[in-house]
Order: structure tokens, then C-alpha cells, then sequence
């Protein structure tokens, strides 16, 4: 059940995805830290506003899960953002085993995508977990505070030095131009840990909605490994990522192996569905 706790938080912060957690095999080494590229955004294809809704299943059968992200463009103090909302929660049936109800908030410059605060609600059980993070345009450094009901308040503070939320980290490589056979680099934290993460773009293949249109999809595979003396890189194992190959890199489906099976997230709910490819007949890989 930790495990797929584990999972199913972090898969959901990102569904968002591209897999902060997720660990997977690659033929090459990680790069040094100060080898992370700054990443400058192309483009921005969630200008206009977002919503979509994902299910989370355990080995494609049974629902265990949903998310919905919000995506906003807002302006405070006359500066032109972007505001992002996760909102997961356990579907009835796994409630009356582990419920969860978890909030993740991201607010990030509307032009290079820079962060600035950073919130994570955790509802699991009776476990009551608040993690805010917030940027200083000054130090250009993180302060963390973490509040857990029954313990101490701790306080993180690290040098920014290019590292991102997991959100800011997503839309970031949504806007960035990328193409088969790429590898993308991002240094993140998640709170109390800090990690490296790969992004490997495989292949592009098609991949099929749960609506039945079939989309041409980059199949990415994550990579993660810790930077700091702890952190869970190391949990999950044997996980992919497609994003849809239009202009809009949108999560469409992950999928990562556990001891006890495969869990997947898709996307069931869009405004603005990617384009279907020209062979809706095509069936989506395994």
C-alpha cells in the first residue's frame, strides 16, 4: 500500500505528469547538475486556459482515482501568470481503504515560465500534510514550510540555481521545441527532497483515448535519481509518458509497473482534445 500511495500522489502531482517520480532504465548516464540546461519556452499552448481530467486505474480495470488540472492565466501586481490546479482525490470503492484528497496549486511566470510558489495539500487518511514554498526574487532562493498535524513545522531554504516544481518543470517542457531521440534535464524538489530528472523522447506512436480517437502520441521515458542525501527516487520502476506530438505536448497517458501490477492515469476529459491522427482504425500500444 505505501508503494502505491507513493505512486499514485506523485503521478497525479504530474500527471501533470512527465514523471517526477518515475524511475526507468536508460542507455546513458545522467548529466552533472550544472550541465541542466535553462530551458528558454518556445511557445505556449495553454495560453488560452485549460482543463482536463484524468483516471487513474490499477492494470486498466479498476478505477482507483481522478484528477482534474486547472490551468489559468491570471495577473498579480500588474505581472501576467499562469496559475495551475491539481485537485486528486480515491474513487468511493478505495476510500474505504486509503482516502485521499490531495490539492496542488503552481503559480509561474506567464512569460519564461519562472516559478514562484509552489503548494501541496495532502488529505490522506488522517494523515494532514501542507508543504508551501515560495520563491524570493532577491536571493533567488526556495523557503519551504512544511506543516504535518502531530509534528514539529520544518523549514527548508536552498539556492534556486534552476530548480523547479514539478508543475513549473511540466509546462516548461510542454513549451519546449523537442523532437525523437532528445533527452531534457530538470532539477526538482518536491519538498523536503531535491532530484534530477530525465526525460528521454523514445519515439513517436499512436495512442488511443478513452473517447476512441486515436492520437499520434512522443513516447517519453523518465528518469530520476536523488540529489539530495534522501528522497524516493528509487520506488518506481518501468514507467512511460505520452504526449501528444501537436502543438500542445499534452499528458495523455502514463503508465508505471508496481510489485502488484501496472497503474495507469489517461485522459478522459478535455476542452481542447489533441487532433486525431489520419488512421483512426490505428490501436494504441501496449
Amino acid at each position: 500500500m505505501i508503494r502505491f500511495r507513493f505512486f499514485l500522489v506523485t503521478i497525479l502531482q504530474v500527471v501533470l505528469a512527465p514523471g517526477v517520480v518515475f524511475i526507468a532504465q536508460a542507455a546513458q548516464p545522467m548529466i552533472k547538475l550544472d550541465a541542466v540546461p535553462v530551458y528558454q519556452a518556445q511557445h505556449h499552448p495553454f495560453e488560452a486556459g485549460e482543463k482536463e481530467v484524468y483516471r487513474a486505474t490499477w492494470n486498466g480495470m479498476i478505477s482507483v482515482a481522478t484528477a482534474e488540472i486547472h490551468t489559468t492565466p491570471a495577473l498579480i501586481d500588474g505581472k501576467k501568470v499562469y496559475q495551475v490546479r491539481v485537485e486528486a482525490k480515491t474513487s468511493r470503492a478505495l476510500d474505504l481503504i486509503w482516502k485521499m484528497r490531495d490539492t496542488i496549486t503552481s503559480t509561474f511566470d506567464a512569460k519564461a515560465l519562472a516559478p514562484s510558489h509552489f503548494n501541496f495539500s495532502q488529505r490522506e487518511n488522517s494523515r494532514v500534510i501542507d508543504t508551501d514554498a515560495k520563491i524570493d526574487p532577491g536571493t533567488k532562493s526556495w523557503a519551504v514550510n512544511r506543516q504535518q498535524v502531530g509534528k514539529r513545522t520544518k523549514i527548508y531554504q536552498f539556492d534556486s540555481n534552476n530548480t523547479l516544481d514539478p508543475i513549473t518543470a511540466i509546462y516548461l517542457a510542454r513549451s519546449t521545441d523537442f523532437k525523437v531521440g532528445d533527452r531534457l534535464y530538470f532539477k526538482l524538489f518536491g519538498g523536503r527532497y531535491r532530484y534530477l530528472l530525465e526525460l528521454f523522447i523514445e519515439k513517436k506512436e499512436p495512442v488511443e483515448l478513452e473517447s476512441g480517437k486515436v492520437v499520434e502520441a512522443y513516447r517519453v521515458i523518465p528518469r530520476i535519481q536523488n540529489t539530495t542525501k534522501n528522497g524516493y527516487a528509487g520506488r518506481l520502476n518501468d514507467a512511460v509518458i505520452w504526449l501528444s506530438a501537436d502543438h500542445r505536448r499534452l499528458p495523455i497517458k502514463l503508465s508505471s509497473k508496481t510489485i502488484f501490477g501496472t497503474v495507469y492515469l489517461d485522459l478522459v476529459e478535455d476542452k481542447r482534445v489533441p487532433q486525431s491522427t489520419a488512421n483512426d482504425s490505428a490501436r494504441p500500444a501496449s
